[in-house]
Formats: C-alpha cells, sequence, structure tokens
C-alpha cells in the first residue's frame, strides 16, 4: 500500500480523499494541517490518527510515500519545497505556485533532487474532454486547424462579495485561480503555448485601489494550434464548451454538461446532409444528456460509484499521477506543464494596467470606538457602518477577512480587527471600552447540527460573556425571523411572538435561530448587560444577491421553485432600513430583555416580487408555484433515496415546510414605537432599492 500524506485539510482535500479511497493500493497515513480541529475531521474520515501541524513534523516521525500538497496558491511553493528536499514525490493543487519564478524553481529543485512533481491540472481528466482528446487522436475530423474554448461561469466569491479571498488580491489571481483550467485543456490540445494576445474588459473596482477584470478575450499561438480563449467569470448562465474545427468536421467537449459531439458530413447532397448531420448530433446529445441522468440516479442509490464528472475527472488525475510513479516516468501534467500555465497567466495578465496603490487602512484603535460592530464587513454590515458613521459614531468593526473592503471602511471613524466570534480574546480586543456591541457574526456551519449549534449559539454565548466582562451597556443581537414558527396561524406574529416552540422539526439554521434566541433572552441584564435581539426578514438591496431564498428554492437563477403558490405577501425589508433600526436600537431608551422583528411595509408576493425583479433584470425569470404536500412528497423521495443509498438523513418536516412558506403576517407596530423606526413605504422606492444596483 502506498501511503500517502494530505497537507492541508479543507475542502478540496476530502476531494482527493475521496478519490483515493476509490482507487486501489492506497493509504492515507498523514494529514497535515496547523488547524488540528480540522485536521482531525479529516483524519477520522480518512482512518487515521496520524495528524501533524506541519510538514516537518510529519517528515520528522516519517512512513510517507508520496504527498499532495492542498493548501492555498501562495504556500504551493513554500510547502513542497521541504517536502521534495526530503525526497516525497509531489501532487501539487493548480496553480503549480502563484510566480512564474517560484513555479521553475520547484521544477528546478524536484530535477535536482531527482523527485517527481505533477500539477493537477483535473479537468485534462474530465469525461467529455477525455472523448475529445481521443476522438481527436483517431482522426475523426481530420486535420485539427483552430481551437476555441468559451469560459463563461459564475463566480460565487464575487456574487457574495466575499472580496478578502485571495483571487482578488491581484488582477492576475483570477487567472491562476481559474483560467489555468481551460488554459491546461487549450495547451493539452493545441501544444505548448507560443505568443498571447489579449484584451481585457471594464474593470470593476471591488474596493479603494482594487480593480478587478472579470472577462478578457485571448488569442494563443498553440505549437500545433492556434486557440481564442473567452474568459469571463460572474456571468448568470454558465457555459464551458472547447471546440477543435478540423478540415473534416467539429468536436466539441461540454464541461457543465458533461457532453461530447462530433459534427461531419454525409455522402448527400447539403439539404438532406444537414438534416441528417443535425439529427445525428441531437441524437449524440440526447444520449449523453440521458447517460448523466442515469448515472447519478444510480449513483445516489450507491448502486455504482461516485459518477459526477468533476469526481471522474480528479479520480483520472490523481490515478494518472500515482501511475507515472509507479512506472518510473514523468506523470503526464508534470511540473513543467504546471510551471508553463503558471508562465501563460503572467504573459495574460500583462494587459491589465498597473494596479493602483490602494489607501492603508486604519489599524485597530484603542478601544475609544461608541460602537463595536462584529461581522461588520457583510451585507447588512456595510449598511450598518455607513449608517453609523454618518451618525458621527466611532466603529469597531471585527471580521474573519479584513481585505479589499469598500470605501467606508476607510474611514478615520472606523478601526478595524481580525478575527472570529468563537474567539474570545479577539472578540475582547475588537470591542475594547465600546458601551454597545452589534453582533452580526452568524458563527459559522458545520457537517452537523452539533457542530452547526456549537458554531453559531455557541459563538453568540462567548460574545454576551465577552461583553459581561468588559461592562459592555448593551448587546444587539442581530438573529433572524427564521427562529419564529412562520407557517399560518391565527395571531399576527410580532416581537413578543417566542421563537418556534416545535424548533426541533425545523431545518439546522433554524433550529439554531431559535435555540440562540431563547439562550440570549433568558441572559438578559446578567451582570448589567442588556440584550435585545432584532429579527431581520428577507433583506435585500445593494451588496446582496435579488435571487432570495425565501421565495423558493433557485436551481438557476432563471426559475424559482416556490415554497407555495407564491400570492402571500412575504416579509420583505431593505438593507437600509434594517441598518437605521440597529442604528436606533443602539440608544434608544428600555428595550432591554425585547425581540423586534423587522420587516417592511412593502411586502409584495413571490410571484410580484419575481415579476418586478424580471422587468428590472430585463431577463426572462419565472416563478415556479407548488403546494406545501407536493414538496413534502418529492423531499421524503430525496430523503428515501438517500436512505436506501445508505446515507443518514433527517426526514423531512412538513411543520418546515409550512414555515419556510411565510404565510404568517407580521405585525411590527412595537419596532416602530420603540425604535422610532420607520422603513420604506413607496413601492417604486423598494423597487429601486432593492434592485438598483443588480440592474446596473
Amino acid at each position: 500500500m502506498k501511503r500517502i500524506a494530505l497537507v492541508g485539510a479543507g475542502y478540496i482535500a476530502r476531494v482527493h480523499a475521496d478519490a483515493l479511497k476509490s482507487l486501489q493500493g492506497f493509504t492515507i497515513a498523514a494529514v497535515i494541517d496547523p488547524n488540528e480541529a480540522a485536521a482531525r475531521r479529516l483524519a477520522r474520515a480518512c482512518a487515521t490518527e496520524a495528524v501533524f501541524p506541519s510538514v516537518e513534523a510529519a517528515l520528522a516521525a516519517g512512513g510517507i510515500d508520496a504527498a499532495h500538497v492542498l493548501v492555498p496558491p501562495p504556500l504551493h511553493h513554500v510547502v513542497a519545497e521541504p517536502l521534495i528536499a526530503a525526497g516525497i514525490p509531489v501532487l501539487l493543487e493548480k496553480p503549480l505556485a502563484t510566480t512564474a519564478s517560484d513555479a521553475q524553481r520547484l521544477v528546478e529543485r524536484a530535477a535536482a533532487c531527482g523527485v517527481v512533481l505533477g500539477v493537477n491540472q483535473n479537468f485534462v481528466h474530465h469525461p467529455a474532454f477525455v472523448r475529445l482528446r481521443q476522438a481527436l487522436s483517431a482522426g475523426a475530423i481530420g486535420r485539427p486547424r483552430f481551437l476555441s474554448c468559451l469560459y463563461h461561469v459564475p463566480l460565487r466569491q464575487l456574487a457574495a462579495g466575499q472580496f478578502g479571498h485571495w483571487m482578488f488580491q491581484a488582477p492576475g489571481n483570477i487567472l491562476l485561480e481559474q483560467a489555468v483550467h481551460p488554459l491546461s485543456q487549450i495547451a493539452t490540445l493545441a501544444g505548448p503555448i507560443g505568443e498571447v494576445r489579449a484584451l481585457a474588459g471594464a474593470s470593476l473596482e471591488l474596493a479603494p485601489g482594487v480593480d478587478f477584470f472579470p472577462t478578457l478575450e485571448v488569442s494563443l499561438a498553440g505549437a500545433r494550434l492556434p486557440a481564442q480563449l473567452h474568459f469571463a467569470v460572474g456571468q448568470s448562465y454558465p457555459v464551458w464548451r472547447i471546440s477543435v474545427v478540423g478540415d473534416d468536421g467539429v468536436l466539441t467537449a461540454d464541461i457543465l454538461t458533461n457532453r461530447y459531439t462530433r459534427e461531419g458530413r454525409t455522402r448527400w447532397l447539403d439539404a438532406l446532409d444537414h438534416a441528417l448531420s443535425g439529427t445525428h448530433l441531437a441524437a449524440e446529445t440526447a444520449r449523453d444528456s440521458l447517460g448523466n441522468l442515469a448515472a447519478y440516479g444510480l449513483a445516489m442509490l450507491r448502486l455504482r460509484p461516485p459518477s459526477d464528472p468533476f469526481f471522474l475527472s480528479m479520480q483520472g488525475s490523481i490515478a494518472a499521477f500515482h501511475a507515472a510513479l509507479a512506472s518510473g516516468a514523468q506523470p503526464p501534467l508534470d511540473g513543467a506543464f504546471g510551471a508553463a500555465l503558471v508562465a501563460t497567466c503572467e504573459r495574460i495578465a500583462a494587459v491589465f494596467p498597473p494596479a493602483s496603490p490602494a489607501p492603508a487602512l486604519e489599524p485597530a484603535g484603542d478601544g475609544g470606538a461608541d460602537v463595536a460592530v462584529l461581522g461588520g464587513t457583510g451585507f447588512i454590515g456595510r449598511h450598518l457602518v455607513a449608517r453609523l458613521v454618518a451618525d458621527g459614531k466611532r466603529v469597531a468593526v471585527m471580521a474573519r477577512s479584513i481585505r479589499n473592503l469598500p470605501a467606508i471602511f476607510h474611514d478615520p471613524a472606523v478601526s478595524l480587527h481580525g478575527g472570529d466570534i468563537n474567539d474570545a480574546a479577539a472578540v475582547a480586543e475588537a470591542i475594547g471600552a465600546a458601551p454597545v456591541v452589534v453582533n452580526l457574526a452568524h458563527g459559522g456551519g458545520g457537517g452537523s447540527f452539533a457542530e452547526i449549534r456549537q458554531a453559531m449559539v455557541g459563538g453568540a454565548e462567548t460574545v454576551a460573556a465577552v461583553c459581561r466582562a468588559h461592562g459592555v451597556r448593551r448587546l444587539i443581537h442581530i438573529g433572524s425571523i427564521a427562529g419564529l414558527y412562520l407557517g399560518p396561524q391565527a395571531a399576527p406574529v410580532t416581537g413578543a411572538t417566542p421563537p418556534d416552540p416545535k424548533a426541533e422539526k425545523r431545518a439546522d439554521y433554524a433550529r439554531a435561530k431559535a435555540i440562540c434566541d431563547r439562550a440570549l433572552l433568558a441572559e438578559n441584564g446578567r451582570q448589567g448587560l442588556e440584550i435585545v435581539i432584532l429579527r431581520p426578514g428577507l433583506v435585500v438591496g445593494a451588496g446582496t444577491s435579488p435571487f432570495h431564498s425565501g421565495l423558493g428554492v433557485y436551481n438557476n437563477e432563471q426559475h424559482c421553485l416556490g415554497w407555495n403558490d407564491g400570492r402571500n405577501p412575504l416579509p420583505f425589508v431593505l438593507a437600509g432600513d434594517v441598518a437605521a433600526a440597529i442604528a436606533s436600537a443602539c440608544a434608544a431608551p428600555g428595550i432591554g430583555g425585547r425581540a423586534f422583528n423587522l420587516v417592511g411595509d412593502v411586502r409584495l408576493s413571490a410571484r410580484d416580487y419575481t415579476e418586478a425583479l424580471a422587468a428590472a433584470l430585463g431577463r426572462p425569470l419565472r416563478f415556479h408555484p407548488q403546494s406545501p404536500l407536493r414538496l413534502l412528497l418529492i423531499e421524503r423521495g430525496k430523503w428515501l433515496i438517500k436512505r436506501l443509498g445508505g446515507r443518514k438523513a433527517a426526514a423531512p418536516s412538513f411543520h418546515d415546510l409550512l414555515s419556510r412558506g411565510l404565510r404568517a403576517r407580521f405585525d411590527c407596530t412595537d419596532a416602530k414605537e420603540a425604535l422610532g423606526w420607520q422603513p420604506v413605504a413607496d413601492r417604486a422606492t423598494f423597487l429601486a432599492e432593492a434592485f438598483g444596483a443588480a440592474a446596473r
């Protein structure tokens, strides 16, 4: 058995672990990560107890035959070098390194040490792409003449405003994070890349001095083929297709749908030829589409191994590396291949204008803030900080990431602190001597309810304990109406309505929110700390996606599968109105120990909201009504499939589905009176603020 060390314990490490488990002859002998909790979780899943905080510690212990380096890109070369020096073969996740010089140094170091170095450009092993390569090699379209790649995909971090991610820290990073995927496929087909010409589209300013270029047109001269790449991220409709045009046809691999097609000619005259070749193309598309559906269903029932194309691409890439290693050959995707891709990305990035120096952020303050906002860089936090600064307040902001923040966070009245609400020391430093604390932080998630509860409820309790210890006068906890039961009921829901008494029948998020509200309200007044809970409704506005899950399930943006018939008014509220309510709650008298629901006065139905959003965006959006009973049958069908497949899953709850339909009526008179709150009441103003930014 070959003993593998996984260096890094994040999401991609779990995929590597699953791929290795599906192959014969491997055992995961060690998990290496300075985050001991994450390392131990992954180690348990891999049936090993060998956990190490560093590569050096693992090397000292011995027992490793090869290593998969799965850390963030800036650490790739740093982590790989000691492994290479120790003679350990290394498979590096893409990109090989973040600069061409670092990548080349790794290649040279591996050659000098006689160590095999590979790069996991897994989409070269995507099933549809493999079929295209095989057909091309067999001469299916004669001599190839041109390659075209259309890479037009969404980008979750961009849509969510998570600009602290590494890919946004420099204009060229998005190429190393995303463009290396299609570029690896282009280089495989076209050969080593020679001349490169690139044209960048319009830039987006993510933060002062931080520009982002979501679109590029790139011409590449391969040794075997000329190629064209259309690269666009942050798009709505996902397309990733590679086509090769030859003397006698066109081969296309559709990566996202896992379909392969070949267009060619028949012996007939044009009119009949077009009909027959079109019918053949349709048949190929239908065959692959139905085959993918059948494979998915069988995998869900555990009647066949995992068969989704991403997993198969990872499995194929990892298997190819270790097969080469076993035979004493260089892997097809070796260090030199990875280094060439990094160099190509650097050449493309030369089209970007020089980055402007970002203004320095205000260093962490001396504890003189009027209000401390935890989790203050998120959607609601950005609106709140702007409101507090406009009101003349000094604001201390704590968040996990404080990189690439909007202009408001550069204001002299704002001081920034990095940290997590589960870290009492970080919370204490951020709060300082602030008399009022606003907790907007989620706390994190997890794979089980116990982990979610610990993160959400435990984090909120940590904040409350630190507030008591530091003599904070008022803690304003931002909860959610999800913690209430919101199905049909006779009386309207008010701030005095208790959390859902049947919370155990709710989904994990709503259940944790209900528990959190009860725990905090029970702590009000302890050691003089006033606790106030504000529960926003369906929050919309600039800085978040308008495709709100409160309407239903969005399998894609164009179609919303409603929680019900979509005719009942929904509890929408603008982010600016939520910020106004929180700002008022900082000083409003006599509200300790109370909870308030923040629901605006413009309450569109799901149908009306979808129609208005479609008009604002100019897109053919559709709302699909469903009955709660039908939803229950569908959810129980999914649950049954999971159970038949041997997976543990909680049975769907009709109580939870009814609550998601939001048929409850809201009366927010108490919030208006106690907080002096006046949410937007004009429909046109509401729609302009809700959709204005998304429509631009």
